[in-house]
């Protein structure tokens, strides 16, 4: 199956970053999403398409597993942006990947799949995965409410 992502409005993207092909199995839990617009700070590339199709090829069989394509994670300064996440879980985005972390990426992913709530230290997690992440989003119901009847 090939997973688009949606396109820019009024920005034009090159077509080798609209589309990543993975197969999944009948019904995926686990998303991988992986911005194709980030910009290498150096050479300007963007990284994201052959990012997510070799996290495709290493996640293949993992049938609970979605690999998908987006348009800007607002990581843009920390490129190339990943987010893993799945209902009820704590979601994460890392920044500052490469090709080279393809397996860290693949192994946080099967590790994140094991975990209950999601929820890791940055110790548990493997190689550059303990140190590139931007954001830990707690799933509802891990947060403690303001205001009124608090």
């Amino acid at each position: 199956m090939t997973i688009q992502g949606p396109a820019l409005a009024g920005t034009p993207v090159p077509a080798p970053v609209q589309a990543i092909p993975k197969t999944v199995g009948t019904s995926p839990s686990h998303h991988l999403t992986i911005c194709v617009t980030c910009r290498d700070t150096q050479t300007g590339e963007r990284p994201g398409f052959d990012l997510g199709t070799a996290l495709a090829s290493a996640l293949q069989q993992d049938a609970h597993w979605t690999v998908s394509a987006v348009e800007c994670m607002a990581a843009c300064s920390q490129p190339c942006a990943v987010a893993l996440t799945s209902p009820g879980k704590t979601g994460w985005l890392f920044g500052h990947l490469t090709l080279d972390d393809v397996p860290d990426i693949a192994a946080f992913a099967r590790q994140y799949h094991g975990l209950a709530d999601g929820w890791c230290r940055a110790s548990e997690r493997p190689g550059r995965m303990a140190k590139t992440a931007l954001a830990r989003i707690p799933a509802p119901g891990r947060t403690t409410a303001f205001g009124p009847g608090t």
